[in-house]
């Protein structure tokens, strides 16, 4: 019998970028897109991904191209995250979910300062203990 192979995962590295912000995914060599918000890049993405990976030369092509795949989205900097999820995190609520100052969070926001690595991994747990705290929300509808 044939082995199933899983969906492949493909990273989709998103950064700041002048007024808008940019991804690349590392899967994919030569594929950047660039749009003036997460939320359009979201949606521009996989098209021309798709797009992309059928200009490929054969040699070029892996046999996971011609299967379906899922999109996970990494943030590269603070800045690309607050602007993916405006309008439910801003420096604010970002800097109360991960314990951190919130005029530091501010600089980290607008660019000023970049967040070591251990900041960052405060940051995500923050974010993953407060989507934990959410998911176990629940109403008495009686």
């Amino acid at each position: 019998m044939p082995e199933i192979e899983k969906m492949r995962t493909l990273k989709v590295i998103v950064s700041k970028a002048n007024s808008g912000v940019s991804a690349h995914l590392p899967e994919i060599p030569g594929y950047v897109i660039a749009r003036d918000s997460v939320a359009k890049l979201k949606k521009d993405l996989r098209e021309g991904l798709q797009f992309h990976i059928e200009g490929l030369y054969d040699e070029e092509r892996q046999p996971w191209m011609d299967n379906e795949y899922d999109l996970e989205y990494v943030y590269h900097d603070i800045p690309s995250l607050v602007e993916a999820y405006n309008g439910f995190i801003n420096q604010s609520s970002l800097a109360r979910i991960s314990g951190i100052n919130e005029g530091l969070m501010r600089q980290y926001v607008s660019g000023v300062k970049t967040p070591t690595k251990k900041t960052l991994e405060r940051i995500e747990a923050g974010l993953k203990e407060y989507a934990d705290e959410l998911h176990s929300v629940s109403f008495d509808y009686a």
